[in-house]
């Protein structure tokens, strides 16, 4: 069951189990419900870099990704996460139904503005209220959205994998064509796709934060200036950051971020003023120019590529996911025809 070829089914291997990979490997069981799917992962929950994230729906870090995809992608993922809050799992998976302000974000009105909820622009007074570390803020928005926070949804997203009948195999993937045997095989890599597939336009954005206790603040707060720091509460901590270092491999935490987190939270949030520290974390988000969702032949292998979300995989990966299992299917259909072809 971990190499393809066998037993006359369809076989797609997906090469990633974070939450790009695993969202497109459901996909592609629901709509190809005979095909065999594996994952291949050297990592899994809670060690993915979605892990570690607040899981606030929100656009960010997508480079020149089409405008017109990136609300799509975010459409498609919203009504999924808003289906499972509404459901008795909504809670448990932590599945939040939160009020959040963006300050100073470009343009106003923003392209995703009827994905969420009651998008309003604040008042200059409102605006004014909250604080900065330098300088002031140029505008807000106010409106309710979602945090999905990863570290509880991902081990139901795996279940609900292998239930489906999926197969998750522990091994680091270092060339595609280790997965020959497979019919297809899928990209889901994130930053580790500069390293599986030469992908130099990849590149890391380094995101420090900090977790707190601070149970009283149920608001999001996100600062969109490119020094800009947030506060947004998860249900067990309070997420503080951040930072998007370009081209930054270094996964422990430092103290001049921490402390740059610190003070800019605090400047936004007076209240987390001596609340209590949790811990740093640091994740590698996956930057590109735009998201690689494609198709191609690799010498003879067929592959799709799902991977480059920079900081927005938790916003789209359900869109995507979609996008990616109709290409697999594409390339399924395309191979049998050929074979069908050859037989004649």
């Amino acid at each position: 069951w971990t190499t393809g070829g066998s037993m006359g089914m369809e076989s797609v291997a997906v090469v990633g189990a974070g939450i790009i990979g695993l969202s497109t490997a459901i996909e592609i069981k629901k709509r190809i419900p005979s095909s065999r799917v594996v994952i291949f992962t050297s990592e899994t929950s809670p060690n993915t870099t979605a892990d570690g994230a607040a899981g606030i729906f929100g656009l960010y870090l997508m480079g020149k990704t089409p405008v017109e995809k990136q609300v799509r992608w975010a459409q498609a993922t919203h009504d999924w996460i808003e289906n499972l809050w509404k459901s008795p799992l909504g809670g448990p998976l932590g599945i939040s139904l939160v009020s959040c302000t963006r300050l100073s974000h470009s343009p106003v009105p923003p392209p995703w503005k009827d994905v969420v909820f009651g998008v309003r622009q604040i008042s200059k007074q409102e605006v004014e209220s909250f604080g900065r570390l330098t300088g002031s803020h140029d505008s807000g928005l106010e409106f309710a959205t979602f945090t999905a926070e990863p570290v509880k949804f991902l081990p139901y997203m795996m279940k609900l994998f292998t239930d489906l009948g999926g197969v998750i195999v522990n091994r680091k993937i270092d060339s595609l064509k280790e997965l020959s045997d497979f019919d297809v095989v899928v990209n889901c890599s994130g930053s580790g796709a500069r390293q599986l597939v030469g992908d130099t336009e990849l590149q890391p954005l380094r995101g420090q934060v900090m977790r707190m206790a601070a149970p009283w603040l149920r608001m999001c707060v996100l600062d969109d200036k490119d020094d800009g720091n947030y506060v947004i509460p998860n249900q067990d901590s309070i997420v503080v950051g951040g930072t998007h270092q370009h081209d930054d491999w270094d996964q422990v935490p430092r103290k001049e971020d921490s402390d740059f987190i610190y003070s800019g939270g605090c400047a936004l949030e007076p209240s987390l003023k001596g609340a209590k520290h949790l811990r740093d974390w640091v994740g590698l988000r996956p930057g590109r120019p735009s998201v690689r969702l494609e198709r191609e032949n690799l010498d003879g292998l067929s592959v799709v590529h799902n991977y480059g979300h920079g900081g927005s995989g938790i916003t789209t990966f359900q869109g995507c996911a979609e996008d990616a299992s109709k290409l697999v299917q594409e390339a399924l259909v395309e191979r049998k025809f050929k074979m069908t072809n050859s037989k004649l």
